[in-house]
């Protein structure tokens, strides 16, 4: 693993060894050791290219039928956070016919994600290091008439600590480092290491069904993306300065959709055209900037100023107070130079501009027309479906009611199998988005949304309709829950239930008084004192005013569910000094809120066109 090149020394430059051939190495003195009772020092070995260093060996230890031996890892001149390592290859024994056996000792880490080269539940060990390995192991068996059946044990002392340094962790690959190398040599300050990396934590992402990925310059960007769209480690790929050697790895193998984030200046060079946003391999071009500032309306001053500023940032801030959206279009130029790298593999393109704090500055995001998921069952469900436009659209109801309105678009009946099942559908159908528009009282597919959309990285945003609010002349009594209610209903009073059919069991065990229910589909009364009547709302003043004095009715109990459609009912309580007992919402999960079915309209074409989702639940 090496650290991002910044300061190359202005001399020629040594080369060093990976891993992987100081294991070999080690492997070749155990082994040797094993059948000849001494260690080779110092130990030839044969790289895959037909080169064939000889390492000192630095520590080596026998017991009965085992032997060790060790190499520290000299990288030469490249900042590789492994350079002076101990690699020990501890040899003994294998069963009869089992061949060569490798196990991960202390310090080598253990694969445990699909897509590595290496299986889930082996030792991070490579296939051209076991190869190599495997070969010394044959050679020497061969020449001493040996069956070659070995275990090999490879440990770097310490070598947790460093391999959080590395990528390992995001990679799946715990408790240590990984053996390394496709030449056994390491080239000083190469790319190789760090592309390589991206290329792998690629795969990992596809083996894992991750369909979001994002790719980022550095960790405050990364930090940001991963707030923004709740994406999981095993989302994130290191790009670094290494755009190209993501984006061309992805054009061979594409998931749905990437997310670029990074800060103005690399991604300015990237709108330019670059791939590679290293600052001794491209630089930012003020006189670009200049002619964007130029393209955005901005004054012969300002235009000016850019082409003689310092650095990009100056550029940005000063674009900024102009109120020109000159972040926005360098996103989109990025993103255009994404796409056209992509060479139209599916992979569809996100690009963020962040602030040197995280702040999200420019945005060109995901292309529409987008698919988009309503979560409905209320009236506000069903008008947001009727009002989106240019958009595929799937409804989802819960199937609670026998007869539900027709609906534009594509209508589904029935649950997701909890947020797991629900992830999985969003990714599956490619959703863009989701809307959550259930009743304000539906707590748990609500929570699902939230975190299955998280899990996907698929913006949400929750249409809640405003709560109702008591006013003058309103004798409301606040209650957190059904039990509650029903516990606040007085010994023999005649109630009104308007909280649906499925919240109709605690009042069954109050037979000292009498409810009547109000409920969408006839079905028969769970209890002797309940009785029921069928409406769909909107309702009227007038009829809820009649029913209320047609039975007798001396308290309501009620859902704040909000929305105008069963308002009267309250209305009339308050006409004719009814008590009204009120229970409470729950709060609904954090993210972006809307109020109003135009609210949603808006944020839903900000967020799939470029916008940013910034509405949060308040007042609920």
């Amino acid at each position: 693993m090496t650290d991002k090149p910044e300061d190359v020394p202005d001399r020629p430059l040594r080369r060093g060894w990976t891993t992987g051939a100081c294991a070999t190495a080690a492997t070749r003195a155990a082994y040797a050791a094993l059948l000849t009772g001494e260690f080779p020092d110092p130990v030839t070995i044969r790289l895959p290219g037909g080169q064939a260093p000889a390492f000192a060996l630095a520590w080596e230890a026998r017991g009965p039928d085992i032997y060790a031996a060790g190499v520290v890892k000299d990288a030469g001149d490249d900042p590789d956070v492994t350079h002076g390592a101990l690699v020990i290859a501890t040899v003994s024994r294998g069963a009869p016919g089992s061949g060569v056996t490798f196990r991960a000792g202390e310090g080598v880490g253990t694969v445990t994600k699909e897509g590595l080269p290496i299986p889930p539940g082996e030792p991070a060990i490579n296939p051209v290091p076991r190869r190599m390995m495997s070969e010394a192991v044959a050679e020497l068996a061969a020449a001493h008439g040996d069956a070659g059946d070995v275990v090999i044990e490879v440990s770097i002392p310490g070598g947790a600590g460093i391999a959080l340094k590395t990528w390992n962790p995001r990679l799946g690959i715990v408790g240590g480092l990984s053996i390394l190398g496709t030449t056994g040599i390491v080239v000083p300050f190469s790319c190789s290491a760090w592309i390589h990396s991206i290329h792998r934590g690629i795969d990992v992402a596809r083996a894992n069904g991750i369909g979001h990925v994002a790719g980022s310059t550095g960790s405050t960007s990364e930090q940001a993306v991963q707030r923004l769209h709740g994406l999981s480690d095993l989302a994130l790929l290191d790009m670094g300065d290494f755009a190209g050697g993501m984006l061309k790895y992805l054009r061979r193998h594409p998931v749905p959709r990437l997310t670029i984030a990074g800060g103005f200046g690399k991604l300015s060079k990237m709108a330019q055209g670059f791939l590679d946003l290293h600052s001794g391999r491209s630089q930012v071009d003020f006189n670009w900037l200049a002619d964007r500032m130029a393209e955005l309306g901005a004054s012969p001053d300002e235009i000016d100023r850019t082409r003689h500023s310092n650095t990009a940032n100056q550029v940005l801030t000063r674009a900024i107070a102009a109120g020109l959206p000159l972040a926005d279009l360098v996103a989109a130029r990025a993103r255009a130079v994404a796409l056209d790298t992509l060479g139209g593999c599916g992979t569809d393109v996100e690009v963020l501009v962040f602030d040197r704090r995280g702040g999200l500055e420019g945005r060109a995001g995901f292309a529409v027309p987008g698919k988009v998921l309503i979560l409905g069952g209320t009236t506000e469900a069903a008008e947001l479906a009727c009002s989106i436009d240019g958009m595929s659209v799937v409804t989802s109801l819960a199937g609670r009611t026998r007869a539900p309105a027709v609906l534009p678009g594509e209508v589904r009946i029935g649950g997701f199998g909890g947020a797991e099942g629900l992830a999985a559908y969003l990714r599956d159908n490619a959703v863009t988005a989701v809307i959550d528009a259930t009743h304000p009282f539906a707590a748990t597919i609500s929570r699902h949304a939230e975190e299955a959309c998280r899990q996907a990285g698929v913006p949400r945003l929750a249409l809640v309709r405003p709560e109702w609010v008591a006013g003058p002349g309103d004798r409301w009594i606040g209650v957190d829950d059904m039990e509650a209610a029903a516990a606040a209903v007085p010994g023999g009073a005649r109630a009104f239930l308007t909280v649906g059919r499925q919240e109709l069991g605690p009042f069954a065990s109050r037979a000292d008084a009498w409810f009547l229910a109000r409920v969408i589909d006839p079905q028969e009364p769970p209890s002797p004192n309940i009785a029921l009547v069928t409406g769909r709302g909107p309702f009227d003043l007038d009829a809820e005013r009649a029913l209320l004095a047609d039975h007798g009715i001396t308290v309501v109990v009620s859902k704040n569910s909000g929305g105008g459609a069963s308002q009267p009912k309250l209305a009339a309580a308050r006409e004719l000094g009814i008590p009204v007992i009120m229970v409470r919402r729950p709060a609904p999960p954090a993210g972006p809120c809307a109020g109003t079915v135009d609210e949603a309209l808006e944020w839903l074409h900000r967020t799939l066109r470029s916008g940013r989702s910034t509405w949060t639940c308040s007042g609920s």
